[in-house]
């Protein structure tokens, strides 16, 4: 903009600039005069136009500085809120430790453990519920949406960002995967192991029937009993919200550069 209101300037000047002189050769040479006079040809001068400027540089982004693993919080934080609004996710962030906590979480979830100690925050509000009775007992339905939020936040995260989040972070994630006992192995292993451990797991479109004890509930099924903790809490959030978290998980592992 600021470029072409200089040319539109350096134009009106110009042809102020002709009309001034054409005024003023008819005072002087027309005024008295009692002949005719012929009119002296005027050289035009063309305004050159202005010389354009040079291409701004482009502005470098900064320099992302990987903190120590025991001061990342902020920086970690400050990373992940950029990748999402959704109001949630700012109250999954105040917890310390984010990067050791999602480092444990991801290897309970690659050996198919329940990781649901570590997240705490993440437990839903109200009470899981069923339906019907022996031997048709069943998931309530209703239970499914108590994770609706849960889901919700994972589909908002923008893909690419978290994969470009997870590259700059993953030197980070080596350090504590190092302090769980695994100096040699590196965490993207673990990372690969669990993405396709979830992806892996079986969505049911009818829900199974369940068999009480005492103080939990059972597949009535032996081949989904058998199932890992962490696929059986997976499939806790129901049929359609495991597909949009199934679908998000695929997404960042190939935006990543994971085989699954």
């Amino acid at each position: 903009m600021a470029r072409k209101q200089q040319s539109w300037s350096m134009v009106t000047v110009g042809a102020m600039a002709l009309i001034v002189v054409g005024v003023t050769a008819y005072w002087f040479f027309g005024r008295n005069s009692d002949a005719p006079i012929e009119p002296t040809p005027t050289a035009v001068v063309e305004t050159p136009a202005p010389p354009t400027p040079p291409p701004s540089p482009p502005v470098p982004e900064p320099t992302f500085e990987l903190p120590v693993l025991d001061d990342s919080d902020a920086v970690v934080r400050n990373l992940i809120a950029a990748l999402s609004a959704h109001p949630r996710l700012a109250t999954w962030l105040v917890t310390d430790d984010l990067i050791r906590r999602f480092v444990v979480v991801v290897d309970n979830i690659a050996d198919g453990r329940n990781p649901a100690q570590h997240v705490p925050f993440m437990r839903p509000n109200t009470r899981f519920q069923t339906t019907g009775e022996q031997p048709a007992l069943r998931i309530a339905p209703v239970n499914f949406s108590r994770y609706d939020t849960h889901v919700q936040l994972v589909a908002s995260l923008d893909t690419d960002g978290t994969a470009e989040a997870y590259q700059r972070l993953l030197p980070l994630m080596d350090e504590g995967y190092a302090e769980l006992g695994y100096p040699d192995t590196e965490f993207s292993s673990t990372f690969t192991r669990a993405v396709t451990h979830l992806l892996d797991a079986p969505v049911l479109d009818e829900s199974p029937t369940l068999t009480p004890r005492v103080s939990f509930f059972e597949y009535t099924d032996d081949e989904l009993e058998s199932l890992s903790p962490a696929h059986k809490q997976f499939m806790g959030m129901g049929p359609a919200n495991m597909r949009v978290v199934q679908a998000k998980i695929r997404e960042i592992a190939t935006a990543i550069g994971l085989e699954n």
